[in-house]
């Protein structure tokens, strides 16, 4: 250690001058007011009214700034923890209420109900008439919906980032097509060649 760390807090080094608070404030880039508070806590020190030890002034503002640097970047690091903590219980919290559930099993339902809903569909144009022309107009608009919901329900998974990129989907880019796909069957199953 050199002569000058061993010089306690409390007294400027041999050969120091005192300059006035104003002065040695301009230097250190702060207000007066700001170093005479500093001085009143016990930061900086004193060296008679208005006056102030320059070294040891310039020494024990330096400690401070990198005390409070400290203080500032665990109180930080203490905050983040703190919120994550909090963040952790409320996700808990929403979890017991029954009023957060995994994504997956948002999926999974929503994909059972749209199956079942589709599967319903499906024989819907053959419940209706056993016109085949008639039935093929009854098909093709459940599709032409069936491909507008798709689009729709993809792009809201896509803007509230339900999906991961390795997802896929949330019901494919085709929902199929409704109907047998063969035009010209009776309705006993023979073809008749046309409709």
């Amino acid at each position: 250690m050199s002569n000058e760390e061993d010089i306690g807090d409390d007294q400027p080094p041999a050969g120091d001058r005192f300059v006035t608070v104003t002065e040695f404030a301009a230097f250190a880039d702060y207000t007066a007011t700001y170093i005479r508070q500093l001085q009143r806590e016990g930061s900086l020190p004193r060296g008679g009214r208005g006056m102030i030890p320059f070294i040891a002034g310039v020494r024990a503002l330096i400690r401070f700034l990198r005390d409070s640097e400290r203080r500032s970047s665990k109180s930080a690091a203490d905050s983040r923890v703190r919120d994550a903590r909090a963040r952790e219980i409320e996700l808990r919290n929403l979890e017991n209420e029954k009023r957060l559930v995994e994504i997956e099993d948002v999926n999974g339902l929503v994909d059972e109900m749209v199956g079942s809903f589709r599967s319903e569909l499906a024989g819907l144009s053959a419940r209706v008439t056993r016109d085949l022309t008639f039935r093929r107009t009854i098909d093709q608009a459940l599709n032409d919906i069936l491909h507008r919901l798709a689009d729709a329900f993809n792009e809201k998974a896509n803007l509230l980032g339900a999906r991961s990129a390795a997802a896929g989907p949330v019901q494919g880019s085709d929902p199929g097509r409704l109907g047998s796909g063969e035009p010209h069957l009776s309705a006993h199953g023979g073809n008749t060649g046309t409709a």
